[in-house]
């Protein structure tokens, strides 16, 4: 018995049409963006939070670094830290107490990268090098890593300095500061001596706070202390108490400067 088939052509893949959609409709897109917008929008703040608490204890490990430095440089010279010699002026100003190297006089020379330094007696070849740049200059902190803050967003950078740090590649006569302040070598108000013996009553060494753009933790600072330990000071009118741009000649005793090298543990 003879039955009748009906035979449906085979379609190929590339014939078949789908009814159903697998992509996503634009409201479903516009869901997806909103959602994906409002998370990054909460998390940002924990991780600025927690990037700059990363910078915050780097910044610790270089003023650590600054610590061990002078207790070898006050090992040599019978306790005593580095001289600051802005503190040695008629007018001191301890807002320059962050310079490392004083700019050379304009007539000066640039040193030749093939001149040989270690020829010229010690006293003559001390430059301009002062205050922590001593450390540098006599090779008691070798790294000038040490002497820049993570956190810093100013005009004192160590990606912008680094070829002034070494003689052979310095290309200007500028003054070279460093992101931190140091507190020198004697009260610039009643000239008593500092002394590394002082321990952890002498604050060594804090963020720099020649100007608002030289403060590099807006919410505080790292405080380095005459035993080689750091704390952290939590104060966010300490940016507020700093001059917009370095000041002028004259005596510049700005009082939270001179505050916070008072502060005694």
């Amino acid at each position: 018995m003879r039955t009748n088939r009906t035979i449906y052509p085979i379609e190929s893949p590339a014939n078949c049409k789908f009814h159903n959609n697998a992509g996503f409709s634009l409201l479903e897109l516009l869901v997806v963006l909103s959602i994906t917008s409002l998370l990054t929008g909460l998390l940002m703040p924990t991780l600025s939070t927690a990037r700059e608490s990363a910078r915050r204890v780097a910044c610790g490990s270089h003023q650590r670094e600054i610590g061990h430095a002078i207790s070898m440089y006050a090992g040599d010279h019978r306790q005593r830290i580095p001289v600051a010699t802005v503190l040695d002026q008629q007018n001191p100003d301890p807002t320059e107490l962050s310079l490392a190297r004083k700019a050379y006089e304009s007539n000066s020379l640039l040193p030749s990268a093939s001149f040989d330094r270690s020829t010229v007696p010690r006293p003559l070849n001390d430059d301009n090098w002062d205050a922590l740049g001593r450390l540098k200059k006599w090779h008691y902190c070798d790294s000038a890593d040490c002497f820049y803050c993570p956190s810093h967003e100013g005009d004192h950078q160590l990606s912008n300095l680094s070829d002034e740090w070494n003689e052979g590649t310095r290309t200007t006569n500028d003054a070279l500061y460093t992101n931190y302040q140091y507190v020198g070598h004697k009260d610039w108000r009643t000239g008593q001596r500092r002394r590394l013996l002082e321990g952890s009553r002498l604050v060594l060494a804090t963020d720099s706070m020649r100007t608002r753009g030289d403060f590099s933790h807006g919410t505080g600072m790292n405080l380095l202390l005459g035993d080689g330990s750091v704390k952290w000071k939590d104060d966010v009118r300490i940016r507020h108490q700093l001059p917009f741009v370095p000041l002028q000649s004259g005596a510049r005793d700005l009082d939270v400067i001179y505050e916070i090298f008072g502060i005694k543990f």
